[in-house]
């Protein structure tokens, strides 16, 4: 049957789901770049379009199945999504600084950290078979244990903790009901999304467990369009 082939229903739910990160989370970057150009809203929008990007290339390497680019593509797709991340804690950074006025330099060294950092998706897929996508897995990615093991303590040492330590940071730089209000949408947007990428890369490793994968498709775009709505509306909007 049509369905029973893997690939194909793949092939399909990435063709209907992952459409509608790269359309939403470009719109948010236009938005925002379209209604001023400053640093804020530059390091804003650095996250919506590597993440963007990173959609937009493991679509793609659909496409290139059963080539050696697919392989290439969806690995480097993977490295842009991780990296995508260090946008939200260098904004949440800048958010600290407020009077300070940090130096663009101080700024751009610690993207170009982040993206240095963010190689380890590129380093264990070569040199560990950290994903894997070939013909032997159907030409579905398949992360391994280890690789899944070393994402989450990266993601805890360099984003979940920066995060919470900006976090309470920022809380006590503003004042006022609205703002604060804005605040917490932030926090809780940006956390939303560090929870989507923790469970999808869980996902693509425990692909025995059907519950699991069920429960993460269905939750998945919904988590994904509620986080960069939320990141958006808490300090992307009306940002100055």
């Amino acid at each position: 049957m049509l369905f029973q082939n893997e690939f194909i229903v793949r092939l399909i739910a990435a063709s209907v789901l992952q459409v509608w990160p790269i359309i939403y989370l470009s719109f948010f970057a236009y938005k925002l770049l379209n209604r001023a150009k400053n640093r804020s809203t530059y390091i804003l929008s650095g996250y919506f379009i590597t993440t963007a990007l990173a959609y937009f290339l493991a679509t793609f390497s659909i496409f290139l199945s059963n080539t050696p680019f697919a392989y290439i593509v969806y690995v480097v797709s993977i490295y842009f999504f991780v990296f995508s991340y260090s946008f939200l804690i260098n904004f949440s950074w800048l958010l600290t600084r407020l009077d300070e006025k940090p130096h663009r330099t101080k700024l751009y060294l610690r993207i170009i950290i982040y993206s240095i950092l963010s190689l380890y998706v590129i380093i264990l897929s070569i040199l560990f078979n950290g994903i894997s996508l070939n013909a032997s897995t159907g030409w579905t990615p398949k992360y391994s244990w280890f690789f899944l093991g070393f994402s989450w303590i990266y993601f805890l040492i360099f984003l979940i903790i920066p995060q919470i330590y900006f976090s309470f940071k920022i809380s006590k730089v503003y004042e006022g009901v609205v703002l604060k209000k804005r605040l917490n949408l932030f926090i809780f947007s940006v956390f939303l999304g560090l929870t989507l990428a923790i469970s999808l890369f869980l996902y693509h490793t425990w692909t025995e467990n059907l519950i699991f994968r069920t429960f993460h498709i269905s939750i998945g775009l919904v988590f994904g369009i509620s986080a960069a709505y939320l990141i958006y509306k808490g300090f992307g909007k009306e940002l100055e």
